[in-house]
């Protein structure tokens, strides 16, 4: 745009400056006002095409013949300014038409000049240049259509996109008619000018005005005329076109009804069959007349029936325009054909002769599906028990009814196998599914017709109980599950026995949602298990104190864990001979904010249960090396002490155990002669090869392995045979057992005797009387432990009780101490 304003302009300038002023004169004012004020308002739009005739076009031209192309010029680019002004908003664009304007009319004078045709003779049409008049205003019109156009396209392409072609065909090859017209109505006036005078121009101005105004009026009604016609004819091809569309949409209809691979039906007011297609009668196995003879009401199932008429009540009302349903139909064999069916009237509603139409469509297949996915959906695949979702819905609805129905109750029974993991590991899974049906089958027969047994994964199952019973049926269920349990199970000639730990939970007020029954019922269950397995509990409030305390224990000791703000007690081991103190037992304790002192019998397993028994254990064992590692400054080098610390069996379950504990003792500068590791029995029986091999490493690094509680667990004496262990430690309830005159020491005998035999040290827990002292040491039994010689102490009451006893005689038993200690130890 910016390169056409600019040649544009340099046109102008030129034809400013060539200006032939001694033509100008008084008719020329005239005639550039009246093309300025007049002819680009005056146009006239060509019936059927894009184009208009502008009177602007015709007096340019005529300035060109007359006065020379300079004037014209710029009278057509003024013009072009003017009209641009009028109806374009960006004012780049009006430059850029005035521009293109002097562009074109330049070079329709270049054009004129360069072939010999711009001579006064050939420009008015005198009578031997009437050849060349003729070819000039050709290529006038030619010309100037021309530059305008491919202008205007290239500008349209640039911005649009499109092809240049394709723009110029489209939007600007109409126009050249108007540049025709525009110079052949310029040379007519030109030829009148030299015969009568160029004021001929003004004074027919009237006439030619209103000539135009009626030529303008008689081409606005010959296109209207056009479109009028046009119209019609447009209508009588639509409707020919409709008519012969009716008639092939008739026959259309007529075949789709027939043929249709769903039924169709046209049924009366009276439920009348009127008619019915081939594919309806296939659908129900009925003829076409078996149907006309009968009403539809017929062959519906009966239980469907109801629903059906309502909403063709509806439908006859006008109250729903139509209305679809899925129901069954009763077959003429008999059996039955789910179909969906939708219906709409075929007139108005309220007419006598409105009638109704049916698309009839058999879902059979599709209702088996969903029926067989509902069952999987609902069901264990396993067992083909019902799941937890359906479990949870039933017992919903349940819960509902005790609330709603006088007398009505719900109970739940909730059961969890016990050891089932072991029949798995060692018979394989197969074997495990085996189990689960043959227990599902026999829990089944435990149960009344009404109630309702679910499998909710895993080992798990539980039994609803609704309706008005006593409650001690349901504790008789219970009894008749671990009768049931109580034969052996063969799975694949493998004879398994299997019991269960039973919750069970009678709803109450307090349950509002099944999530409620289905949490105190597993409390109960955990409560049975925990008190022994293979046997039942009922749930009371008890529990469920309980079970929230032990939420609460289970998130306290997760974030004590996590800020290791467990405490360390030591309690001295002494050597019973020599009256001094050989080493420290390393004893956690855990003083909660609000419970206080909490037993480490019951933080142990919960640390066990959420998984955060090594970092505990971990935590313990780096704290008790520095404690312990700083006293060798206090000791003479040979009186250095031994440290034993406590390793849970759950953390042999980890292959990096032997790992962390080198990482440890290297962090903490402990050597590892002066460690000694205390487990418990059950090490063994759960992790036996790798303890095994674990005990050996630690054994082949210098720490001790201590047997702790020996006797009061799985013993072993094969096991206790290839372990690389150093000493015994006769558990404190054996030690209790000693009477003050010294009898009742068979067990603790045995222990020492079989401690001898086999080379170990032997270590007595729990010595709190002097008469206990006395046998153990009778017994041999070097080293020994307890309330006699000192309580368990934290740090700094450990470090005052050595600069005071360090090297002590055994002292007076506090008794005092002895009973309120007894509990934490």
């Amino acid at each position: 745009m910016m390169a056409v304003i600019s040649i544009g302009m340099i046109t102008a300038v030129l034809a400013l400056v060539r200006l032939p002023f001694e033509k100008f004169d008084v008719p020329l004012l005239l005639l550039a006002a009246f093309t300025l004020l007049i002819g680009s308002r005056a146009t006239i739009q060509i019936p059927r095409f894009k184009s208009h005739i502008a009177v602007s076009d015709t007096f340019i031209f005529l300035t060109l013949l007359l006065y020379g192309g300079e004037y014209a010029v710029l009278l057509a680019a003024f013009e072009a300014f003017c009209s641009s002004w009028r109806f374009c908003n960006k004012k780049l664009t009006v430059f850029f038409n005035a521009a293109t304007m002097a562009i074109s009319t330049t070079f329709v004078v270049l054009l004129l000049q360069s072939l010999n045709l711009y001579s006064n003779s050939v420009l008015h049409g005198r009578s031997d240049s009437r050849t060349n008049f003729i070819i000039a205003l050709s290529l006038i019109a030619l010309a100037q259509f021309a530059v305008n156009t491919s202008l205007a396209s290239i500008y349209d392409s640039l911005k649009s996109g499109l092809p240049l072609w394709e723009t110029w065909k489209t939007n600007y090859i109409w126009t050249f008619f108007s540049y025709f017209i525009g110079a052949a109505s310029a040379g007519i006036m030109i030829q009148l000018v030299d015969t009568i005078g160029v004021g001929i121009i003004f004074a027919t101005f009237p006439v030619i005005f209103f000539v135009f105004l009626t030529y303008r009026m008689y081409m606005r009604n010959m296109e209207i005329s056009i479109q009028q016609a046009e119209q019609a004819e447009r209508y009588a091809k639509i409707m020919e076109e409709q008519s012969a569309a009716l008639s092939e949409s008739e026959e259309r209809f007529r075949s789709a009804f027939n043929y249709a691979p769903i039924g169709i039906a046209l049924v009366s007011s009276s439920g009348q069959w009127l008619k019915v297609n081939r594919a309806l009668s296939e659908l129900i196995g009925y003829s076409e007349a078996e149907f006309l003879a009968v009403d539809f009401q017929s062959m519906i199932f009966p239980e469907d029936l109801g629903a059906t008429l309502v909403k063709l009540h509806d439908l006859y009302t006008g109250k729903i325009p139509s209305c679809q349903m899925e129901h069954r139909y009763v077959h003429k064999d008999g059996r039955i054909v789910w179909a969906s069916w939708s219906a709409s009237v075929t007139s108005d509603s309220q007419s006598e002769s409105s009638q109704l139409i049916f698309q009839i469509q058999d879902i059979s297949d599709r209702k088996s599906t969903e029926e067989h996915l509902q069952h999987e959906a609902t069901h264990d695949p396993l067992t083909g028990l019902p799941n937890r979702s359906l479990f949870l819905s039933r017992l919903t609805t349940a819960l509902e009814r005790t609330r709603t129905i006088d007398d009505y109750r719900a109970s739940i029974l909730f059961i969890d196998l016990d050891r089932f993991k072991h029949v798995n590991d060692s018979l394989g899974h197969l074997a495990g599914d085996m189990l689960l049906k043959e227990i599902s089958v026999r829990l089944v027969e435990c149960m009344r017709p009404s109630d309702l047994v679910a499998r909710l994964g895993g080992d798990e199952f539980t039994i609803l109980v609704e309706g008005t019973y006593d409650l001690y049926e349901v504790t008789r269920i219970a009894e008749r599950i671990q009768q049931k349990f109580s034969r052996p199970f063969s799975l694949n000639g493998n004879e398994v026995y299997s019991s269960a730990s039973i919750g069970i939970l009678n709803a109450s007020g307090q349950h509002l949602t099944a999530e409620d029954m289905m949490r105190d019922a597993d409390t109960a269950m955990y409560q049975a298990k925990r008190a022994g397995k293979a046997r039942h509990e009922v749930f009371n409030e008890r529990m469920h104190n309980a079970a929230k305390e032990m939420l609460r224990l289970e998130t306290d000791l997760r974030k004590a864990v996590e800020r290791d703000e467990l405490t360390i007690f030591y309690q001295p081991i002494f050597d019973l001979d020599a009256n001094r103190i050989v080493g420290f037992e390393s004893l956690a304790r855990w003083n909660h904010a609000e419970m206080g002192m909490v037993s480490p019998s019951k933080f142990i397993p919960i640390a066990e249960e959420i998984g955060v028994i090594d970092t505990l254990c971990e935590q313990i064992l780096r704290r008790a090396c520095r404690d312990i590692g700083s006293l060798r400054d206090l000791l003479p080098v040979d009186e250095a002490p031994t440290l034993s610390v406590n390793l849970a069996s759950k953390q042999f379950a980890q292959t990096s155990l032997v790992r962390n504990i080198e990482r440890i003792l290297e962090e903490t500068q402990y050597p590892p002669h002066l460690l000694n590791f205390e487990i418990t029995e059950s090490v063994f029986v759960e992790h036996h090869a790798r303890a095994i091999e674990m005990l050996k490493q630690f054994r082949a690094s210098g720490i001790g392995i201590h047997i702790d509680d020996f006797g009061t667990g799985y013993s072993n004496l094969s096991f206790l045979m290839q372990l690389p262990i150093s000493t015994l430690k006769v558990d404190r309830s054996f030690v209790g057992m000693i009477k003050e005159d010294g009898n009742n020491d068979s067990v603790v005998r045995a222990i020492v005797t079989l401690a001898q035999t086999l080379g170990l040290r032997v270590i007595a827990e729990g010595i709190e009387t002097d008469s206990q002292l006395n046998k153990i040491r009778e017994l041999g039994c070097d080293r020994g432990q307890g309330y006699l010689f000192a309580r368990p102490m934290n740090f700094a009451d450990l470090l005052e009780f050595i600069k005071t006893d360090g090297r002590i005689n055994v002292p007076t038993p506090r008794y005092n101490e002895v009973s309120n200690l007894s509990s934490i130890q």
